[in-house]
């Protein structure tokens, strides 16, 4: 690919995307022209870079990338930061949110709502937050109704623990750790996600696991939804 050396000397050493999952989400957006991406938990943005550069050398399209309004100073750098370094802040918008990226997904389901049918507007989306049950389970459904047919979805940390975090940590995105029961703190939740609704779902396939820790599932390109003339 064109464009992803130059980017990955820039930004490669920033967390938390690593140099496999940041070469596997490059050449995604790239082969299937994926020209609409939603990115849900930025951190430092540099999987935000990554999109973008894919995006220019596509030569157009846009990434949504969606965190909580107190991570824009726990960040340094910043997403807002790297895409300016990088020159390419005009292919993101980045939106922060009081309480989370869920209300994020209500306001756009709102906004695309026409006549009772919500019309999906993505290409590909990124769960990538709290790695939550309650959370990222409920992201998923939201997310589907915005996924367009064909559309691709990855799920990070897909092994992930409160138990893993304990060591290090009390709370993880305003939950703390011992509110949770044994089960909750052991039980990888975003693989549950990926297993029990990902998977189950009847409009999802091509699932696979990259590099041990990204889920990846692709929307039925017909699932129903018609755009409307």
């Amino acid at each position: 690919m064109v464009q992803f050396k130059a980017i990955h000397e820039l930004v490669g050493g920033v967390p938390f995307i690593g140099g496999r999952n940041a070469k596997f989400l490059y050449e995604l957006i790239v082969e299937h022209r994926l020209g609409e991406v939603l990115e849900l938990g930025v951190a430092h943005g540099t999987a935000t870079c990554y999109i973008a550069a894919a995006l220019d050398e596509l030569g157009g399209g846009k990434v949504t990338a969606v965190d909580l309004i107190e991570a824009a100073g726990r960040y340094e750098p910043s997403p807002e930061q790297q895409l300016e370094s990088t020159g390419l802040a005009r292919y993101a918008e980045i939106v922060r949110m009081q309480s989370g990226y869920t209300w994020f997904l209500h306001d756009v389901i709102r906004r695309q709502t026409h006549n009772g049918r919500c019309e999906p507007v993505y290409d590909l989306a990124i769960i990538d937050g709290p790695k939550n049950w309650t959370i990222d389970g409920a992201a998923f459904f939201m997310v589907d109704k915005l996924l367009k047919p064909g559309g691709w979805l990855i799920l990070d940390d897909l092994r992930w623990t409160y138990a893993e975090a304990d060591t290090r940590r009390e709370a993880t995105d305003g939950i703390t750790h011992r509110s949770l029961s044994e089960q909750e703190r052991t039980v990888p939740h975003v693989q549950e996600i990926f297993e029990l609704l990902v998977q189950q779902h009847p409009d999802y396939t091509d699932f696979g696991v990259h590099n041990e820790d990204w889920a990846v599932a692709r929307k039925k390109p017909h699932t129903g939804w018609r755009l409307r003339r």
